[in-house]
């Protein structure tokens, strides 16, 4: 089949088949976990390619690392090794079937997946901002810098592995790290072989949350106003039923949309922008009767976010400019389609640290070092349960793009996290001033059990 063929295909039929994050298709109320089959040779390419360029080129990993923990999951597809051109950033991976999938690297960008339509000779019309990449000073404090010494004792450090043995927190995980902090300091730290501070992975659906909080800045400044109706630029026909969906609506994953598992493998790893899968899918239900987990939803927030910034430059800065920046998540990158569309419901590479900088950001009701970043109150309404979603005992809750642990394992009320397929929580618990990072790269059909995970970190942290 032609790359434009298979383009088509995969755009018209939102690729049901491929490897999505099809984070809660199984059950809708457990927290993201294990993926879907593999499925189209094409997307499961895609998946090599950019998983490939974003460990290698933003995480410094080598080859043969990537292919023996990140791509693990699609060693038995039999599939060529990807190819890395270091001189030009790019990364191109076969499907088995004639077809290359080229994803490719900009320094402030992360990496992205160029149409199958594009060759290499294309990347150059990739869309860029320039911004300074900082660090974070070994000579400041964490959380401003990068100074920590952690001092674990003999017990805690005995915890600590656990975390690393595939086993105590569920079966056959792979845990890349794991952060604990009280009271603002770092107590607990460690990472498996091959990542470090400064060596993360994808956050998949936790990027729902960090893309809520941009939404939240918008909104304090008074850009948005989250009752009214999201202005997505092509539902402005007459007698659209969709306009009736609000901000609150998608925050709260009630936007009645049509969605199904995986209908975004052809975004994240196919190369369809995101604007076309997200603004074509028709209305089921009316806007906030029903809550149903949809990564569209999130896409959405973000369309709307570039309409009512109304300038490309500033949507591009505007993470770094006004969230990632200020509060030094300075190894986070939150990378686009080819179109300059911030992938933001999965697809942001970031380090344990900074996670932690974004879960201390919210223990501290969205003030940073005296200075405000999201508007008082915002912590508040990401952790109010969510209208639509009735409350399930032994269940996760949902509130605005977070998820609620209070009561599971014992966890405290006002517990709520970040979750990500794989693994990736960023968890704020307040009645304890602490956070609890666990990063992960769990393969198919392993789940991690985080909220016995914290709640073990509290027995052990907060005695």
């Amino acid at each position: 089949m032609q790359p434009l063929i298979r383009y088509a295909t995969l755009i018209f039929a939102f690729s049901y088949i491929g490897i999505a994050e099809a984070e809660v298709a199984a059950d809708e109320y457990r927290l993201p976990g294990g993926a879907a089959d593999y499925g189209d040779p094409y997307i499961a390419a895609g998946f090599r390619a950019l998983f490939t360029c974003s460990a290698h080129f933003l995480m410094r990993r080598s080859l043969n690392d990537i292919l023996e923990v990140e791509l693990a999951d699609t060693t038995a597809l039999e599939l060529p090794d990807p190819v890395i051109d270091q001189d030009r950033g790019l990364v191109s991976a076969g499907d088995g079937h004639g077809n290359d999938v080229i994803a490719a690297f900009r320094d402030t960008m992360g990496c992205t997946v160029v149409p199958p339509n594009w060759r290499a000779a294309d990347v150059p019309k990739l869309p860029y901002v320039h911004r300074a990449l900082e660090e974070n000073d070994p000579d400041v404090s964490y959380p401003v810098g990068d100074l920590a010494n952690p001092r674990p004792n003999a017990d805690q450090r005995a915890w600590l592995r656990k975390a690393f043995d595939g086993e105590t927190f569920g079966d056959n995980t792979l845990t890349v790290g794991v952060l604990i902090i009280r009271d603002g300091n770092i107590v607990a730290e460690d990472y498996r072989g091959g990542f470090s501070k400064n060596q993360g992975y994808r956050t998949w659906s936790t990027a729902k949350s960090i893309s809520a909080s941009l939404i939240a800045i918008a909104a304090g400044q008074g850009l948005i106003d989250l009752d009214a109706s999201v202005p997505i630029p092509e539902w402005q026909g007459p007698g659209d039923s969709r306009r009736a969906i609000t901000w609150k609506h998608l925050m709260w994953m009630s936007s009645g949309l049509w969605s199904e598992g995986s209908n975004t493998n052809a975004v994240y790893f196919a190369g369809q922008d995101a604007i076309s899968a997200a603004t074509t899918t028709p209305m089921e239900e009316k806007p906030g009767e029903r809550w149903k987990y949809a990564n569209n939803d999130t896409l959405l927030l973000l369309r709307a976010l570039r309409s009512v910034l109304n300038d490309d430059l500033t949507y591009l800065r505007y993470p770094y400019d006004r969230l990632l920046g200020r509060i030094g998540m300075h190894h986070t990158w939150m990378e686009t389609d080819h179109q300059g569309n911030f992938i933001g419901s999965s697809q942001v590479y970031t380090t344990a640290r900074d996670l932690g900088r974004f879960a201390l950001l919210y223990l501290q009701d969205g003030s940073w070092q005296g200075e405000r970043i999201l508007p008082k109150g915002w912590a508040e309404f990401v952790s109010t349960p969510a209208p639509a979603l009735d409350p399930v005992a032994d269940r996760p809750g949902y509130g605005a793009q977070f998820w609620l642990l209070g009561g599971l394992e014992g966890l405290p009320e006002d517990t709520y996290t970040t979750s990500g397929n794989k693994g990736q929580h960023a968890t704020i618990i307040p009645a304890h001033n602490m956070v609890v990072v666990r990063t992960g790269i769990d393969p198919l059909g392993a789940r991690w059990n985080h909220p016995r995970f914290v709640s073990a970190a509290l027995e052990m942290f907060a005695r």
